[in-house]
């Protein structure tokens, strides 16, 4: 299964990066070798970090759920914890809590911490880290979508605006082991980003 995951993960990374090479550069010519010869070599490194991860992440022992709801807050930006759960991904054999804040009327943040120790959470927390290590980003009318690093650490990041709304979304593993993923509504990016930096990430193990 881990064998199976990995090659999906580098297939999809493969495509990625020919469609990118194809955007960058329609006509043929040594520019177009260098760029594949790059990319091939990016996803081959990859590919060998996320096994390394994998096997040191399967020997470590996942957080019990008095650990996890320590690490969620009673109050994030002002807005008080409304919602916690922990170990709802127990049949998977995956680590994780979830919670969600609010001040009532339209902010809301919701916090998701999984942990990557194990059997199952040190292939998805891997691979997904591979992704995080493309550099890639998206422009729309409303709003973006790019790769970005936060505090040392590889991550996605997303805002869009309009109007009467904004939403956005963090997600970023930290210490090669825990998926951190934040979202908020009537939030920006910015304050997101405030929200992250109070949480107490340098407590995980």
């Amino acid at each position: 299964m881990k064998k199976l995951m990995l090659s999906a993960a580098a297939l999809v990374l493969f495509c990625c990066s020919k469609e990118e090479s194809k955007q960058e550069a329609k006509s043929g010519g040594l520019s177009d070798v260098v760029s594949n010869v790059k990319n091939y070599s990016k996803i081959n490194s990859s590919v060998q970090d996320v096994s390394k991860n994998i096997e040191t992440l399967k020997k470590m022992t996942p957080l019990t759920n008095e650990e996890l709801k320590a690490l969620l807050p009673e109050e994030i930006l002002g807005l008080k914890r409304k919602e916690l759960s922990v170990g709802d991904n127990a049949m998977m054999q995956l680590a994780s809590a979830e919670a969600k804040y609010s001040d009532g009327d339209q902010k809301k943040i919701k916090l998701e911490i999984m942990d990557g120790a194990g059997e199952t959470g040190s292939v998805m927390v891997s691979i997904l880290m591979m992704s995080f290590n493309m550099n890639k980003e998206k422009i729309t009318e409303t709003g973006y979508e790019k790769t970005a690093e936060i505090n040392g650490n590889k991550a996605i990041i997303k805002e869009n605006s309009g109007e009467n709304y904004v939403n956005s979304s963090i997600q970023m593993v930290a210490k090669n082991r825990y998926l951190i993923t934040l979202t908020g509504d009537g939030i920006s990016y910015d304050d997101l980003e405030k929200a992250l930096n109070q949480l107490k990430l340098s407590q995980l193990k």
